[in-house]
């Protein structure tokens, strides 16, 4: 599905908005359906993201590996974001809101470039 073709007018304005912030060379808005599921597998196999495992043994599986550096938690660049520091609790790292929306809005500015976004309603 494409975004033209959502009915909701504020999702549709969301993913237009997020879009023009990333740049992604291509946008897909899931729909969930069988044939869909079995293009990204075949795109994850093909691309080596993804392992079919032996059908005799595990019929219909496919093994992802995590990438270690995407994986661990750095526990200084944690952050709880709430109003309230005190929300946050003693022992989390703690910051305002306002100040990770326009830190995180900077990390996002094309950092989709070169890449397919997938949106899942």
């Amino acid at each position: 599905m494409k975004v033209n073709e959502l009915k909701h007018p504020g999702l549709k304005k969301w993913i237009e908005e997020a879009v023009a912030l990333m740049t992604p060379d291509a946008v897909e808005v899931c729909d969930g359906s069988q044939a869909e599921y079995d293009r990204m597998i075949k795109i994850n196999v093909d691309s080596g993201m993804a392992i079919r495992l032996n059908p005799d043994k595990r019929p219909g599986c496919v093994l992802y590996r995590s990438e270690p550096s995407d994986v661990a938690r750095v526990e200084n660049r944690t952050f709880i974001a709430s109003k309230s520091q005190d929300d946050a609790g003693p022992t989390n790292n703690w910051i305002d809101p306002v100040d990770l929306k326009k830190t995180m809005t900077g990390l996002y500015k094309g950092c989709m470039k070169g890449r397919t976004m997938y949106v899942i309603p």
